[in-house]
Order: C-alpha cells, then structure tokens, then sequence
C-alpha cells in the first residue's frame, strides 16, 4: 500500500487505491487520520470492492488550505478523474470523515449513487460530545502540539495495558467485559492505527466545521442528500454520540439505521465485526438493510 498526491486545481491532494474486482468506494477516514490509515477498508475489500481513501483538508500530504468539507468536493471529482475512477459504488465516512461524504453524495450525484455513515459525527447536533472534550480538544491537539500529543500516544500503545486504556477511553462499557474477545490481530491493527495518527491542522478544521452555530447548515445538507444510506453505529461507542446517528437517519430521506453492538468506536475490530459487514454487504448488493434499532 502506497500513498499518491494527485495535483489538484485547489492544490495537493493526497489518496490510497485499493484497487477490487468491483467499483471503489471513495473513503474518508475520521480524525486524526490520512489517506493511509485503514479505518476499516477490510469490510469494502473483502466483498470485493475497490477503495479510494483521500487525506481530508489539513491531513497527511494534502494541501489545499482550510477548505470546509463542502470546498473540497471539486478536488474529490478532480482526483477521481485522474485515477480514471469513472464509477463508484459509495461515498463511505467514519466518525468526522462523514461531513466530506455526506458533501460528496449531495454536490456529486452522478459519481456517488450510495452513502455510507458509520458511526460519524457532528450530525446536526454539535461535536464534540462532551464540554471536557471541547476543552481538551484544541489544546492537545493544536498543530504546535499534535506531535507531542501522537509521540506520547506511540509509547502507550506500545503495551499491552497502554492500548486496552487508549482503546477502552473510546468505550462506554468496562474494557474487562469485551477486551479479551480481540484477538492479536485486532490489537496490531488498533495499535497501527494509534500509531499513524497525527492531526495536522485537519482536526482544527474539522472542530470549525462541529460546531453549534453550524447546526442548522449541517441539518440542511443531511436533509439534500439525494441517495440511499446506510448509518451504522453503536450505542457502546465511547467517542461519538449514538444520538448522532439518530440524527443523521431521521434528517438524510432515504437512510436506514442498523444498530451495532461494537463496544468501542473502533467497530471494525472485534468479532461485532460480523454486523457492520452484513449491513454493508446487504446495502451494497441492494438490498435494504433492515431496521435495527433507533
């Protein structure tokens, strides 16, 4: 897996093909994370599909300013046409990666004909969730900081006891209840993930973007998405809100709703897994995933 920077007429814009057997699914991971960082791509992959992760406003080698997700739609078109993507089977956001999807589905219908949300957040409630969080946020991760904040988090992870705390602090529930039903794979790949975070100046963009006096826009933009979605979420997930969700299936017109039982914001991991692969896997070959809770 390598990354590329396709030059852009907003700037530089930094994306991962996975290329499948079947149409990709454009993928915009959530904060903190670029282009490279696997936030699930393995539940697009595994059912074939190709996946185009794109390095959002701020993150990774992309470099076109502080573009809101609405700016960025162009330079998304602009890439797909460089990649010679001319079809795609959905515009897929987790957690603060939903707002670029939900952006690409509205302003570009003809290349995005399905929307994925999985457990994304701000809906047209503000995010973060907590005011401890919208305190701590902009400090630990301010872009003067951020390489402090990530190299400190990379020692952590490095033990088995600093990754059950970085992983069960995105936990409602007490990590003694699931923790061992991760395998050694899913703690590598959670480990990885900590690893190759760094903010940028993308999750500054992103705090602008999540907040209250932007609630009535964001609403509007979720009520003029014009294509089929899928929401996932869990109600256990310790970083973003289940309200969310609710939200965003209760104002986007054809969206359906299935509940997860992940026990972490991480729901690609564990053996939950399973649920968001055949919601995926159903919404994706047509059919309608079924209501599973709201």
């Amino acid at each position: 897996m390598s990354t590329r920077v396709c030059n852009t007429g907003l700037g530089a814009v930094e994306v991962v093909y996975l290329r499948g057997e079947r149409p990709p699914v454009l993928f915009f991971p959530g904060g903190h994370c670029s282009a490279a960082s696997d936030c699930g791509w393995s539940l697009y992959t595994s059912e074939g599909f190709g996946v185009l992760a794109f390095s959002r406003p701020g993150y990774g080698a992309t470099d076109v300013g502080a573009l809101t997700a609405a700016e960025f739609v162009p330079a998304v078109v602009e890439c797909c046409e460089q990649m010679a993507v001319h079809e795609t089977s959905a515009a897929v956001g987790v957690s603060f990666g939903g707002m670029q999807a939900i952006h690409a589905a509205r302003s570009a219908p003809s290349l995005v004909p399905r929307l994925i949300l999985h457990s994304c957040a701000p809906s047209t409630n503000a995010y973060p969730d907590t005011a401890r969080e919208r305190s701590l946020g902009p400090v630990a991760f301010a872009p003067a900081v951020e390489r402090l904040t990530w190299a400190a988090v990379g020692r952590l992870v490095a033990s088995e006891t600093g990754l059950r705390r970085m992983v069960g602090a995105l936990s409602s529930l007490p990590t003694g209840i699931w923790w061992h039903t991760w395998s050694t794979d899913d703690k590598e790949r959670a480990r990885t993930l900590f690893r190759s975070m760094r903010s940028g100046t993308g999750f500054m963009n992103d705090l602008r973007q999540a907040r209250a006096d932007r609630c009535l826009y964001r609403r509007l933009m979720q009520t003029e998405v014009p294509c089929p979605t899928l929401v996932t979420a869990s109600r256990h997930d310790g970083g973003v809100a289940f309200a969310h969700a609710v939200d965003q299936a209760h104002t986007i017109q054809r969206a359906t709703l299935v509940e997860l039982g992940a026990p972490s914001h991480l729901f690609w991991l564990g053996p939950e897994v399973v649920e968001a692969q055949e919601a995926v896997r159903e919404f994706l070959n047509g059919h309608d995933a079924s209501m599973r809770g709201s």
